[in-house]
């Protein structure tokens, strides 16, 4: 599994950054808000890329239809074993979490406009929909480390920069 430069920066930058913003930032500060809309910038980027991209970046290659996936759930190995890039079940999580930071972006921003002064839901949502990222990410580094000891495929390695080796 070889992912191009854009996408290795682009996970860790949306790595370090919904960090920065869940753990550090102050939520409501400038920092916390320009970093929010910079993180968002990424995920409309990282979503042309998949769009117009040929390699293993191009959304097609990993999300598929929701019969696929479930018929490839108890081959979730197999996916692994033969395939160079994510198992459908991880194209969807992929999808899940880029929804998510828009999810979050778009409600931030509601937060600002005059015309939801006073109203509960876009902050609740703003701060159920980052709980639920970090619970997506937890998730997300728990099934990379579990993939990369079960199957013994180097998945941290080819989201680092250098050259790899396909396997």
């Amino acid at each position: 599994m070889i992912w191009d430069r854009f996408v290795r920066t682009f996970h860790w930058s949306l790595a370090l950054g919904v960090v920065a913003n869940y753990w550090i930032l102050e939520g409501g500060d400038d920092s916390h808000e320009w970093l929010g809309y910079a993180l968002g910038a990424l995920v409309v980027a990282r979503i042309g890329w998949g769009l117009a991209d040929t390699g293993a970046a191009r959304f097609s290659n990993f999300i598929v239809g929701p019969r696929q996936l479930w018929n490839s759930l108890p081959r979730f190995g197999d996916a692994y074993r033969t395939h160079m890039g994510h198992s459908p079940l991880a194209g969807w999580m992929i999808a899940l979490q880029l929804g998510l930071v828009v999810l979050i972006v778009v409600t931030g921003w509601l937060q600002e406009l005059d015309a939801f002064w006073g109203e509960d839901w876009p902050q609740d949502l703003h701060e159920w929909s980052s709980d639920l990222l970090i619970v997506t990410a937890v998730l997300h580094v728990l099934a990379v480390i579990l993939i990369q000891w079960r199957y013994r495929i180097p998945l941290v390695q080819s989201m680092l920069p250098g050259k790899h080796r396909p396997r």
